[in-house]
This record gives C-alpha cells, sequence and structure tokens, in this order.
C-alpha cells in the first residue's frame, strides 16, 4: 500500500490498533498529534509482513 496523496478525512483522531480507512487489514501502530496549520497529525500504520505506512490526517468537524 503507497500513502495518499492527500491526507485521510477522519472524524476523531485515530487509536492505536484501529484500521485504516481504505485498507482494514492493515492497524494503526502509532499516532503523533501535530500542531500545524495543514494537517492534525500523522498516524502509521503497519500491514502484512511488517510493512508500514505513514499517513497525515485531518479532522472532519461534525457540524
Amino acid at each position: 500500500m503507497k500513502p495518499s496523496s492527500e491526507p485521510l478525512v477522519l472524524k476523531s483522531p485515530p487509536h492505536i490498533g484501529e484500521p485504516h480507512p481504505q485498507a482494514p487489514e492493515w492497524r494503526a501502530v502509532q499516532v503523533r498529534l501535530l500542531e500545524s496549520a495543514d494537517i492534525e497529525g500523522k498516524v502509521v500504520y503497519a500491514g502484512p509482513k511488517n510493512w508500514q505506512v505513514v499517513e497525515s490526517f485531518v479532522l472532519k468537524s461534525a457540524a
């Protein structure tokens, strides 16, 4: 799996063990919140054969 070209849009920050929104076999193993104007944070997902991918994410407001 390749990282998304755009940040993931999530309803809430991801938690360790949660699946990737588009690839459920990949699970979050690390979450870093950032103070950035462009993104909320980064999440590391681990998949088959211990491969990892880092994705940026933004939070979608509930409004």
